[in-house]
């Protein structure tokens, strides 16, 4: 016999739910990437290094990125299961492409380059999700488990900006600010862009 929220699930969601579980499925996708992005970059280092000289940092980072990519990876699984239907974003390769290189280009300039990076994304993703959270409640229309389990995905997220930001060696320079702003701003941008497209 079908729960309440699986019938709820059957029926046609708020317009303002759909676009923001769009966003949300879009950023997460993106996160996917940033990981794979930054693997693929810690590999590329490696190639360039000497056999077996691989340092305690990089088995660091190697384990940090895999951690968190699994972490994003369930929350990716969660909105393409467990969420009510919604329609998907038209240019999810665009957000797969931006993640993988907001990953990539950091990991390949530093170490401290790339913490920055995720402590910069989850910032955002912090303050993303309790704005949508805080909006869709004043709104209604969504399953309670919706905002279970957005909430359950905030704290995954926070933990990952404080590791992040843990891990940092020195204060981040002027030209690591001037990034952090451009990720900031560029998360922004494609939080506005995936509600629409």
């Amino acid at each position: 016999m079908p729960t309440s929220y699986s019938e709820t699930i059957t029926h046609k969601i708020p317009a303002l739910l759909n676009s923001e579980l769009r966003a949300s499925h879009a950023g997460e996708t993106g996160a996917v990437w940033i990981y794979r992005g930054a693997l693929t970059a810690e590999f590329i280092k490696a190639l360039f290094k000497r056999k077996n000289n691989k340092t305690a940092a990089d088995k660091g980072i190697s384990a940090f990125a895999l951690h968190h990519l699994e972490t994003e990876k369930q929350h990716l699984h969660i909105f393409e299961n467990d969420m009510p239907s919604f329609r998907g974003s038209f240019i999810l390769l665009l957000w797969i492409a931006a993640g993988f290189l907001t990953g990539f280009i950091p990991r390949l300039i530093g170490k401290d380059w790339f913490y920055y990076t995720i402590y910069c994304v989850e910032y955002f993703v912090d303050e993303h999700y309790e704005h949508q959270i805080s909006t869709i409640q004043q709104h209604g229309g969504a399953p309670k488990k919706v905002l279970t389990l957005m909430r359950s995905m905030q704290g995954d997220e926070q933990d990952h900006r404080d590791e992040a930001h843990a891990n940092m060696q020195h204060s981040p320079s002027f030209l690591m600010k001037c990034w952090g702003e451009l990720v900031g701003k560029g998360s922004a941008a494609a939080v506005s862009i995936a509600k629409r497209i």
